[in-house]
Order: structure tokens, then sequence, then C-alpha cells
């Protein structure tokens, strides 16, 4: 704690640090997403998540990608929580260890995070029950990020990456899990994730037109 505040919690030392407390809480996090625990521990924390219908929350029990994102926006909300409490000095080791505090402070912004990620959902509330056209569900799971493309500016903003990117939409439309695609396009794992999450951070935040809301 000592050398993270000497550094304001910034720079390499917190990268270092928040990517060891994110890697440690996601199956975690994942396991209680695909479970509903998440949403149990949240009410407890009187933060009721109310956006995640019936319908999405079967998507999540069923579908690794769609947990797997919805986990990561967690965790990622969870690590802005966590550095703003370690700076205000709010974290007593005497009362929780660093991994259950982590875990807790996700599950307290687990209800905003929802929110917004079933918002990039919509489309799956006019799924059928039948068996689904694998190049039409391929075009829906591209069309989230679609628009993204013309207003988030790749070749700008992620400079060498943004071929990566690009590859990384095609390979996720067509289902495949994340690990098989940091695999497939030969990268580290974590290296993979944090491409994936500064592109998906910024998609989100766009509007119905593909501009930023």
């Amino acid at each position: 704690m000592e050398i993270l505040r000497r550094h304001d919690f910034e720079g390499p030392a917190w990268e270092v640090f928040i990517g060891v407390m994110q890697e440690e809480a996601c199956d975690v996090v994942e396991a209680w997403i695909r479970s509903g625990r998440i949403l149990k521990e949240a009410r407890k924390k009187w933060r009721p998540v109310t956006a995640l219908s019936p319908a999405l929350r079967d998507v999540l029990r069923r579908d690794e990608t769609a947990r797997h994102d919805l986990a990561q926006d967690a965790l990622l909300a969870g690590s802005r929580a966590l550095r703003t409490v370690l700076r205000d000095g709010r974290w007593d080791p005497r009362q929780s260890d660093l991994k259950n505090t982590f875990i807790n402070l996700v599950v307290c912004q687990f209800s905003t995070v929802a929110k917004t990620w079933a918002a990039t959902q919509k489309y799956r509330t006019h799924e059928e029950t039948t068996e689904p056209d694998p190049e039409q569900q391929d075009l829906r799971a591209a069309d989230q990020f679609t628009a993204a493309e013309d207003w988030i500016d790749l070749d700008t903003r992620f400079g060498e990456e943004r071929e990566t990117v690009r590859a990384m939409i095609r390979l996720r439309a067509t289902g495949m899990a994340p690990k098989d695609v940091a695999d497939k396009l030969d990268l580290p794992y974590r290296s993979a994730e944090g491409i994936w999450r500064r592109f998906t951070t910024k998609a989100r935040a766009q509007g119905s037109d593909g501009r930023p809301a």
C-alpha cells in the first residue's frame, strides 16, 4: 500500500496490482453471475439489480462470452471503486482482506454495470427459441460494434492495435470464447483482455446513432 500510495495509485505499480486483483476475482465474479448469486449479494447491499430480464439471465447462464464480458465490465467498475477507497484510506485490513474488499466493491457496482450492459443486448429480446440462423446470429453480434467503429476511429485511438480490434470483433461475432480469441491471435490472454476492455468501454458509451452519448 505504501508503494501504491507514493505513486497516487497510478502508473505501472497500480496496473500490476489491479491486474492481479482482477485475475484473482474473475472466476468468482463469473461464477456468481452464472448462478445468479451476484444478484442476491447486490440486494443484501441495498443495490438491487433490476436491468436483467429473465431472458438476459438465461443468456448469462448459457453464453460464456456474454457472461465474461459482463464480468469484465463489473471488474473494471470495481477497480475504479477500489482505487477511490484506497486513496481515501477507507480500507481496514482488520475488517476484510483486499480480495474480499474488491469483490464486495464489484458487487456494489454491479447494478449500474448490468444496466449499461443490458442496454447493449436489446436485440436479444426478439430472439426466437428455435435454432438461430448462424449467419444472422453473426450479424447481430457484429452490429453492436459496427457503428462504434465510425466514431471511435480505430486508426488514431488504437494505433497498431486497430487490426487486432477488428479481428476480435469478427471472431467474437462467431461465438468464439475470449480465451480462444487470444490464442487465435497469438496474444497473451491478459493483453487481449486489455485491448478488448478499452474498446468496449468506448463502444458502450456511444449513442444509438454511433456517436458518443
